[in-house]
């Protein structure tokens, strides 16, 4: 299996703000897809020696690294944002848009087609095979507030997801539904939980590495706002 590739620079300092848990999957759950899989919420902070298995490899490719950043103090709304990310080296990056997300949701992510929540899942924009899967654009998300959030990222990649669930998986195009029936196989899957404040943000190969955000436990919204690129390893300065 293929963890999650974390950029961080102190073990500790992605200690602080990561915990893990173990999933489950809904089948009934109001207001979410059938058999979407959500955290179980027993939250347990990184043991000492975990953070290692998250550090990227000397393979790990740009497209594959999860980076968290504090946004520089000269952006202070969205215009700047804006020509922030323009401005990292992808001349077209492709803007997802704003979300806004009421506290206390354990995933915040909606089904465009159902309109009801994903739960974990992989972003399919360009709806690449596996092969390709690599090649596939990083996602930006920036938190701007008022509330904290959190970032949710299953420690296993939908390569790896695939292998297990198709005998033929070489000419598959991954999806969500490969999870689903992964959890439901009761293969083993953890995901991790790393607080995003106000004024932080991250970029991460949501169509690799099974994802989706929370605002569970908080008092206030939060808004964020989206872009797809293709942008090097640190392009924006390392929050851990």
């Amino acid at each position: 299996m293929h963890p999650a590739a974390i950029a961080f620079q102190d073990p500790a300092r992605l200690r602080s703000r990561c915990e893990t848990a173990g999933v489950s999957r809904q089948t009934r759950r109001p207001g979410h897809d059938a058999a979407a899989v959500l955290p179980d919420g027993a939250w347990q902070p990184l043991s000492d020696g975990c953070p290692e298995r998250f550090a990227p490899g000397v393979l790990t490719r740009d497209s594959g690294l999860v980076e968290l950043f504090r946004l520089p103090g000269s952006v202070f709304d969205l215009r700047a944002l804006t020509t922030l990310v323009y401005g990292l080296g992808d001349p077209i990056p492709v803007t997802l848009g704003e979300a806004c997300d009421a506290p206390g949701l354990p995933v915040t992510h909606l089904n465009p087609a159902s309109g009801l929540r994903s739960g974990l899942h992989v972003d399919n924009h360009q709806n690449l095979p596996y092969a390709d899967r690599e090649t596939a654009r990083r996602r930006l998300c920036v938190n701007l507030g008022p509330g904290s959030r959190y970032l949710l990222l299953s420690d296993t990649d939908i390569k790896s997801v695939c292998r297990t669930v198709h005998d033929r998986y070489e000419d598959h195009r991954p999806a969500t539904s490969d999870l689903r029936r992964y959890v439901a196989l009761q293969r083993p899957l953890r995901v991790l939980r790393l607080r995003i404040d106000p004024g932080e943000g991250w970029l991460a190969p949501t169509a690799v590495l099974p994802y989706d955000e929370s605002t569970d436990g908080q008092a206030e919204h939060s808004v964020t706002v989206s872009w797809l690129g293709r942008w090097g390893r640190g392009v924006l300065g390392p929050l851990i």
